[in-house]
């Protein structure tokens, strides 16, 4: 060729710039974020809720959780239910989801025992046997007080990574003095529809 590359050289090129796109949209895929990320939800488990674990004010309380996809997919819906002794039911209402305007996973949470709807949000984090959910909330209680929560929740190591969970719960406020959290609860949950 006179004027130009050599055919081997456009060649080479082309190839050098396949090769590139095809590893660009490989790292886009493998890093895309969605609501169905959080479908090893859905199903059915038994939970076991213990509220200010090993203290002296330790409590247990047993439920179920049932997680369906939700609005189009766009949300993983959770109910829980849980049994409180001598008193009326608990209900919990959660709707998960990823939120790509903010680029967080979140999870809205709305309780028949507690009056304030409280907005969670955070991160997912993928390993090779689990996932580790990290949200955290601030919202205002009464006399101005402010509540701040932090929420773990991890996959148990499993083939699947949905046979259970665990989710550990920290809160404090802004009265505490020391700013320490406060470990509040951890609810375990185990599938009964494997």
């Amino acid at each position: 060729m006179k004027n130009g590359l050599q055919p081997h050289k456009v060649f080479l090129a082309l190839l050098i710039l396949l090769c590139s796109a095809s590893s660009l949209m490989s790292q886009q895929s493998t890093t895309s974020k969605s609501t169905q990320d959080l479908s090893f939800l859905i199903g059915e488990w038994t939970i076991t809720r213990t509220y200010n674990p090993d203290s002296d004010r330790e409590r247990i309380l047993e439920g179920t959780l049932i997680c369906a996809e939700s609005l189009d997919g766009k949300f993983v819906h959770c109910t829980y239910e849980i049994n409180r002794p001598g008193k009326v039911r608990g209900l919990d209402e959660v709707y998960f989801n990823y939120n790509p305007i903010y680029n967080l996973y979140e999870s809205l949470w709305l309780s028949s025992t507690w009056p304030i709807k409280v907005l969670m949000q955070g991160t997912l984090e993928k390993h090779a046997d689990h996932l580790i959910l990290s949200t955290t909330a601030q919202f205002q209680i009464e006399n101005n007080v402010t509540e701040y929560v932090q929420d773990d929740l991890v996959t148990d190591p499993s083939e699947e990574m949905t046979y259970s969970f665990t989710r550990q719960t920290y809160i404090r406020t802004s009265e505490s003095e020391t700013k320490e959290w406060h470990h509040h609860m951890t609810e375990k949950a185990q599938r009964v529809d494997r």
